[in-house]
């Protein structure tokens, strides 16, 4: 039997008084755009899962992260599978207005409680791994 081809998303949880950071993908994106994600990207051949997260978060935001803690992995519905870290920020975050986002990529930052979550249009992945209670965590940060 041949095996299929899948995708390794490396996403990060940065949270902050009992909010995460979530970014509103751009209308531009062909993947669920406008839907609420976390900052991560796809893992490159020959990548730690830490080095992705790293580049990835700093290429979406700008921010530098410092002990990553893995979370869980997810699987998803297709050829996809996310691995989800707790991320801490070297620095302070600030004014989100200040984050580098690139307009291709994202639209929109926000900080929301795991509650809020309930009301935002999530891409699939999130939606699952709040509902499987990987970011029960937050509230305590």
């Amino acid at each position: 039997m041949a095996e299929d081809q899948f995708w390794v998303g490396v996403h990060g949880v940065i949270a902050r008084g009992g909010r995460l950071l979530v970014l509103k993908r751009a209308p531009t994106m062909k993947y669920k755009p406008g839907s609420w994600d976390l900052p991560g990207g796809h893992l490159k051949v020959g990548e730690s899962f830490e080095e992705c997260l790293a580049r990835e978060i700093e290429e979406e935001t700008g921010l530098t992260i410092a002990a990553p803690r893995l979370l869980g992995i997810h699987n998803s519905i297709g050829p996809y599978l996310q691995a989800i870290f707790a991320c801490e920020v070297a620095g302070e975050v600030g004014d989100l207005r200040r984050l580098r986002l690139r307009p291709f990529e994202h639209a929109e930052a926000r900080w929301v409680s795991p509650a809020e979550l309930d009301r935002l249009e999530l891409i699939p992945y999130l939606e699952g791994i709040a509902r499987r209670g990987m970011l029960e965590f937050v509230a305590d940060c």
